[in-house]
């Protein structure tokens, strides 16, 4: 089981029982409307669907999402999904607490630093819905470069299809934050 820890941070499997922490968290529409799997209203029954489904990514190896705990609490998710060829796509949310306070640059730079290091992912993209420019920022000061390219993505959330922006990551640059440790 991969843990990973950043200055502030622990990024551990989500397991079944996170599931009632995440159904608080997500009942936020701004999470709702920033994802494209998350929907609004959010159920404890989305809950427990959005958490198996993650575990199965975890053992199906092609997807890895993590907890993102702050002394002990899950204030946020972060992963990784294999888009084939090598390549690795993060994402990740942040709870309305917990916002603004750097928690999803942490967690990026973990969960990119995971799928260069742990994963050895040849290509590292991201994408953010044009309307949420805090998500760019974290991505662009990670060394994430748009792409040119952009592409329509169904959000449950806001129950329509939303232009979402494509980034990439040049790896030979990427250095990421000191401190990082998976194991």
């Amino acid at each position: 089981m991969t843990i990973i820890t950043t200055k502030r941070l622990v990024l551990r499997p989500i397991e079944k029982s996170d599931a009632s922490r995440f159904a608080v968290l997500c009942r936020d529409i701004d999470i709702a409307r920033g994802t494209a799997r998350i929907p609004h209203p959010y159920t404890c029954e989305d809950a427990d669907l959005f958490v198996n489904h993650l575990i199965k990514g975890r053992l199906d190896e092609n997807e890895f999402a993590f907890a993102v705990c702050l002394d002990g609490e899950i204030i946020a998710c972060a992963g990784t999904m294999n888009t084939g060829d090598g390549t690795w796509e993060i994402g990740y949310w942040v709870g309305a607490d917990y916002r603004g306070q750097g928690v999803a640059s942490e967690a990026a730079d973990a969960i990119t630093q995971f799928s260069i290091r742990h994963l050895r992912a040849s290509q590292v993209t991201a994408g953010y819905f044009f309307d949420n420019p805090a998500s760019a920022r974290v991505l662009e000061n990670l060394g994430f470069r748009d792409t040119g390219e952009t592409t329509m993505i169904f959000s449950r959330g806001r129950n329509a299809e939303v232009k979402s922006v494509r980034l990439s990551l040049a790896i030979d640059k990427f250095t990421g934050r000191p401190g990082v440790t998976i194991a």
